[in-house]
């Protein structure tokens, strides 16, 4: 038998890409395009990110804040004596120290506004820091909100009520040979301008003896533009034309064969262009069988789709 381990995927089933980059500077390289780098991050990743973008902000306007009232004298025993009686102003009221003004740095840039610290009118200094402290404030909110609206919204998470059969046919229909694979939305409101193809990467060798690993060959479905109102089976005739012609079963093995089944469509909530991805290898590949009947009626004539048997 066939080892199929051996048999490295380039499109894991659930459509991941099982393809490992050895990239010299990769982070240089990521850095240059700054949002997709954090939008193709996990969901994790960006929390940690702007927790600790946060914290480190609200702490160097509170070191600031601290060595501006340290410079002023703000801090000295005698002049807060005064300003408790009244004869002394300082840059910020009710800041005594280092954690008042790191409490005052947190309420200024959250605008919590508690009331007790607050920047006098004879400190031309803190409120420049004030006015930078909130417009760097409202920058990272700004960017956190729209990255975080942007990864909710994603059409890439519509492509899980996609799916496709686990297992792949060859035989005949209409006697002609297919390719045939079923294909099905689970929602009730169907992604929009469907359009499948496939391609076929398989290893091949050149007249001049050269290997060629995972050459693509363009794999073309009939019916390619859909409407997935319920479950459709879609089918390659394999012709002259076909990169399948006259392969067997032991040929895709031999030349390390894998099916990609790329699925396009619009999302009709949002407008955005999805894309389900999923492969077949040479042992997901059934020759001479054919799928089963889903569909059923109802004694209502309703449609029954059971998709427990896709």
């Amino acid at each position: 038998g066939h080892n199929y381990r051996t048999l490295n995927r380039l499109i894991e089933k659930n459509g991941a890409i099982n393809v490992k980059r050895q990239v010299p500077n990769r982070w240089s390289w990521y850095g240059r395009d700054l949002f997709t780098t954090i939008m193709n991050a996990p969901i994790r990743t960006n929390v940690i990110v702007f927790f600790v973008a946060y914290v480190i902000s609200w702490w160097i306007f509170g070191f600031l804040w601290w060595i501006m009232g340290y410079l002023r004298g703000d801090f000295l025993p005698q002049h807060q004596l005064w300003h408790h009686i009244g004869n002394y102003t300082p840059c910020v009221q009710n800041c005594d120290g280092f954690w008042e003004s790191l409490l005052f740095s947190i309420e200024t840039q959250t605008t919590i506004g508690y009331g007790v610290r607050a920047v006098t009118q004879k400190c031309p200094e803190g409120i420049f820091l004030l006015q930078l402290q909130t417009i760097l404030g409202y920058l990272i909110d700004s960017f956190a909100l729209g990255i975080f609206f942007a990864k909710l919204s994603q059409a890439k998470y519509r492509t899980k009520t996609l799916t496709a059969s686990k297992r792949a046919v060859v035989s005949l229909r209409n006697d002609v040979l297919n390719l045939m694979i079923r294909i099905g939305d689970l929602r009730r409101n169907p992604i929009c301008e469907v359009q499948i193809y496939g391609l076929l990467y398989k290893d091949t060798i050149t007249k001049e003896g050269e290997i060629l690993m995972n050459e693509p060959f363009l794999i073309e479905f009939e019916p390619s533009y859909i409407h997935l109102l319920t479950p459709l089976v879609v089918c390659h005739p394999i012709d002259g034309q076909s990169p399948l012609h006259d392969m067997t079963a032991d040929d895709l093995f031999a030349k390390n064969a894998e099916l990609v089944v790329i699925i396009e469509g619009i999302v009709e909530s949002t407008g955005q262009t999805t894309q389900y991805r999923t492969s077949y290898k040479p042992h997901e590949i059934i020759f001479g069988s054919y799928f089963q009947n889903i569909a059923s009626r109802d004694r209502y004539g309703r449609l029954n789709i059971d998709y427990s048997r896709f």
